[in-house]
């Protein structure tokens, strides 16, 4: 069963990751759409900074749990290379555990901070768009990253105690 879990779960950070690309590519489009109109007639897009603060917060929170999955966060491999195979693994498993605290406490306040702007009512400066909307990315993006730490943490604590992985769960994690 935690295999399906996995491979779902697995899935869903991968479309998460493709529709942070979009919102990249959005802003992108906004930002260079409204220099060239600025450029042309001295008139840009009414409402860039929100929509493209909007676009580049949807962006950032929603490509860290694909990160985190793909190990791709910062590292000091030049320590981490040098350590025994068993201290490397070690200091893995207190990265993720710091990691898997550190975005669940972003989602947990984060949820308190958006749920009261969200019953204050509180909008954007320009385009008057509810602010709840710029909190849906971090909370979920948060959200996401918390559980793939921890999920990573396991890993992490199983290969210190020397139990290994089935080897489709391995790839997986992998692709």
């Amino acid at each position: 069963m935690t295999l399906i879990i996995s491979k779902y779960f697995n899935l869903l950070i991968k479309y998460v990751a493709w529709i942070a690309i979009l919102f990249l590519l959005g802003a992108m489009l906004i930002t260079t759409t409204d220099v060239i109109l600025r450029k042309i007639d001295n008139v840009g897009i009414y409402g860039t900074i929100d929509l493209v603060q909007l676009m580049i917060i949807s962006a950032a929170y929603l490509s860290i749990p694909y990160a985190f999955m793909k190990k791709s966060h910062v590292a000091v491999a030049i320590l981490s290379e040098r350590m025994p195979e068993k201290a490397a693994v070690f200091c893995q498993a207190m990265g993720m555990l710091f990691c898997a605290i550190f975005m669940s406490a972003i989602a947990w306040f984060g949820f308190q901070q958006a749920e009261q702007q969200h019953q204050y009512g509180d909008i954007s400066i320009t385009l008057g768009l509810p602010m709840i909307y710029y909190w849906i990315p971090v909370l979920l993006g948060s959200g996401l990253s918390g559980l793939v730490s921890i999920g990573l943490l396991i890993n992490s604590l199983l290969e210190m105690l020397g139990i290994e992985l089935h080897s489709s769960t391995k790839n997986q994690v992998k692709s």
